[in-house]
């Protein structure tokens, strides 16, 4: 099934510590970039989330954005005292109010808590909440993916109008090839006409075999058929197909401008101007397909 790159899919979870939430977000990428942005408390699942989008998802920009609002009564922080540095602040505040005794004052108890590193901040057994953060990026993962099918699905339904549009221009340049390649004869002997000189019909033919064969755009239009048959196999696959419809993409754009050059003709020339439109077209939808 075709899925493209871009899509948004969010969740939300209660836990017995509070509520999380997680936002995924991706956009087309050459490769598999995914950027996690989560609070400290949970930075430790990082490498696990990343394992876990690597299984769904094998190409795009992902951001993930995951939050979570404890509980006014949930307690997931123990504090403790820094002894060593309590007591150096206690032996210099001492030396202080020896050396100015008139100047000093009693040590205030919260200015002395906001002492950088005095209060150690450390986090309780958060196993559960970590666990609970795996198993909702999963979810979430899992809409992201849907999204990106069904959004997959119309590029697919998009580039196989294009395919049909560039099958009818073959068709019509399939149909015009005789009478492209009586234009060029019939130019041929033009020329002869207006230079009035004497010329050998065997040798005619030849330079004219040689002009045609040279000019002929048959090859071409058997390629680009064959291109476009590829494609549509393609886009059955339940695989990633992105880089695979990049390569058939130009593969195409250089049968049409091969036409072009070999253009003899107002049917080909144009021929190869709506060809290039619509292989445009299919490009710009290719981009997104992973």
């Amino acid at each position: 099934m075709t899925r493209s790159m871009t899509a948004f899919a969010s969740g939300a979870l209660e836990t017995d510590l509070g509520r999380l939430t997680c936002e995924i977000r991706s956009v087309n990428h050459r490769f598999l970039d995914i950027s996690v942005k989560q609070p400290d408390l949970l930075r430790k699942n990082e490498p696990a989330i990343r394992k876990t989008l690597g299984k769904h998802l094998s190409r795009g920009k992902v951001d993930v954005f995951i939050r979570f609002f404890p509980d006014a009564e949930a307690n997931i922080h123990t504090l403790t005292l820094n002894q060593p540095l309590l007591q150096q602040l206690q032996r210099c505040a001492h030396v202080i109010e020896t050396s100015l005794p008139e100047k000093t004052q009693p040590i205030n108890v919260i200015e002395l808590m906001a002492w950088p590193q005095l209060l150690i901040q450390s986090p309780r057994d958060t196993s559960p909440l970590n666990e609970a953060v795996l198993q909702l990026v999963n979810n979430v993962v899992r809409e992201l993916n849907q999204a990106r099918w069904q959004e997959g699905e119309q590029l697919k339904q998009h580039i196989l109008s294009r395919l049909e549009v560039i099958r009818d221009i073959h068709a019509q340049l399939t149909r015009d090839i005789e009478e492209i390649r009586q234009q060029l004869r019939a130019k041929l002997l033009a020329r002869l006409a207006d230079l009035e000189v004497e010329f050998n019909p065997e040798r005619l033919e030849q330079e004219l075999a040689f002009q045609l064969q040279r000019l002929d755009i048959a090859e071409e239009l058997d390629r680009l058929a064959t291109h476009c048959n590829e494609v549509e196999r393609v886009l059955e696959s339940d695989k990633p197909v992105g880089r695979k419809l990049d390569f058939l993409i130009q593969e195409l754009h250089r049968e049409a401008n091969t036409i072009g050059s070999k253009s003899t003709a107002i049917q080909t020339s144009a021929g190869s101007v709506e060809l290039k439109v619509a292989i445009e077209q299919m490009r710009e939808q290719v981009q997104n397909i992973e």
